[in-house]
């Protein structure tokens, strides 16, 4: 079957031809987006560390060298990421035809099963990592220092040790992660199939354990369980079937980051998947680190608002306070923009409720990489500043002025107009119309609770109150007797 992402054909006719060239990056919009942001992350951010670090022998307190060694450590993770769009862009472009002599599709396999996609999945993983444990870091040391209600100590050499201490256990986490599923010892767990030789025509495209275990169960007859078969045991069978007759047979692992033409973090796993636990436990310190950042800055957000000094602050204190809160409230809101829907999503493709495979690209190199050019904005001062005179600019300029003037009077003769005072009235009325029926209902009810004559049928549904409301009072009959 052609086009069904399932390889069936040695020159891989079926998925590479006129109705489906498999790409890298597909699309042309994703593509220039990958560039804007790769160009726009790198560029930030090296500005942003280069800043902090030269500030960072001027820091006159604890708290401030801290958050100019965080605030480095942060834009490098970015950096990373800003690079791996970068070079993934490079990639995806025509050069890679230039440089391997044949379109992506044709070569796909060889490409999921090389060094530089799993070392583009390595700086990928590392570099977000970084930039997230790195902001949690800084958090809770803001939070730290605005709920002490302590002025910060000075820069001792126990600060600067600290400092490094927690960068390197910061990097050395984050590569932790990005390399264990690398780790020959447990192949099994993230090994998602295997690259042969494609003159030996046994096995077509990249076969999993199943696969292999249908060959090997008719070749060897020996094979009770899918469960007992390991890497090493199928690549010895597999050895000892090519041997003797063609000298060994050469073959290339399709490593966790193999499993998408952007090499990225296998965030995407089925219920059957082995790698399904290790991404949902990483999937998990994520979700947990981010809502540790959010809680971390409304409390100094609620504290900040409720200090007992706050009507004694001059006026460029308090314009200082508040764009701190308005950082901080953008700083919560992206990162809740860019990951809880992702969560989500990786939750639904796990129980099969959705099959979000072609959604990985757009995630995973432009939704989550967002941060990484927002950071900057956030963290370094000086972006914030020349954003803030920009539109101070812009605010003043006379194109601006001529554009609220245009839109003020645009809306001005649409309030004059006779379709806006005929809807007006139409919704004036109506509200009267709703207000005269609750009185109506309201005396009806009223009159029943104070009415000491014998109870007597009233309407059972609305039809019948609106014919009770309507109809006549009698006049009292005379006593007879």
């Amino acid at each position: 079957q052609k086009c069904d992402s399932v390889i069936d054909c040695l020159d891989l006719s079926d998925e590479c031809n006129e109705q489906c060239e498999k790409e890298i990056i597909g699309g042309s919009y994703l593509k220039v987006v990958t560039w804007i942001i790769g160009i726009l992350a790198v560029t930030f951010n090296i500005l942003t560390i280069a800043k902090n670090l030269k500030d960072l022998q001027d820091s006159k307190s604890s708290v401030e060298y801290l958050n100019k060694a965080l605030i480095s450590l942060i834009g490098f993770g970015d950096f990373l990421v800003g690079l791996y769009l970068l070079l993934i862009a490079i990639t995806a472009s025509p050069l890679y035809s230039l440089i391997y002599g044949k379109t992506y599709c044709k070569s796909q396999l060889e490409w999921l099963t090389s060094l530089e996609c799993s070392f583009l999945g390595v700086i990928s993983t590392i570099g977000s990592q970084i930039s997230l444990f790195s902001m949690v870091v800084i958090s809770l040391v803001r939070y730290r220092a605005v709920s002490s209600k302590k002025i910060p100590g000075p820069v001792t050499n126990y600060v600067i040790f600290g400092a490094i201490c927690t960068v390197i256990l910061i990097v050395c986490a984050a590569t932790a992660i990005a390399f264990i599923p690398l780790l020959h010892s447990l192949e099994d767990s993230f090994v998602n199939g295997m690259y042969y030789d494609p003159e030996h025509r046994l096995f077509v495209g990249l076969p999993d354990k199943d696969m292999h275990f249908d060959v090997l169960q008719q070749y060897h007859g020996r094979i009770r369980k899918k469960k007992t078969l390991s890497w090493a045991l199928i690549n010895s069978m597999v050895d000892e079937m090519f041997t003797n007759q063609y000298g060994g047979l050469r073959k290339k692992k399709v490593e966790f980051y193999g499993n998408d033409g952007v090499c990225l973090f296998k965030y995407f796993v089925k219920s059957d998947d082995p790698q399904r636990y290790y991404v949902w436990l990483i999937l998990a310190i994520n979700l947990t680190c981010f809502a540790t950042i959010a809680i971390s800055y409304i409390l100094i957000n609620v504290m900040s608002s409720k200090s007992p000094n706050k009507t004694k602050l001059n006026k460029k204190t308090k314009k200082r306070n508040r764009k701190r809160r308005r950082q901080l409230s953008m700083l919560i809101a992206t990162d809740f923009i860019c990951w809880f829907p992702f969560v989500i999503i990786c939750f639904l493709h796990t129980i099969e409720a959705i099959d979000a495979t072609p959604w990985y690209a757009l995630f995973s190199i432009v939704i989550l990489p967002f941060n990484s050019v927002i950071n900057p904005l956030i963290y370094d001062t000086r972006f914030s500043n020349f954003l803030d005179k920009a539109m101070t600019r812009m605010k003043s300029s006379d194109s601006y002025k001529a554009a609220v003037n245009s839109i003020e009077g645009y809306i001005t003769a649409l309030k004059s107009g006779e379709s806006y005072k005929t809807v007006t009235d139409f919704i004036e009325r109506f509200k009267a119309k709703i207000e005269s029926c609750k009185t109506t209902i309201r005396d009806f009810c009223k009159g029943r609770a104070d009415d000491d004559t014998p109870e007597v049928a009233g309407p059972s549904n609305a039809i019948e109150m609106q014919e009770f409301v309507a109809r006549p009072e009698k006049a009292d009959e005379p006593e007879t007797g």
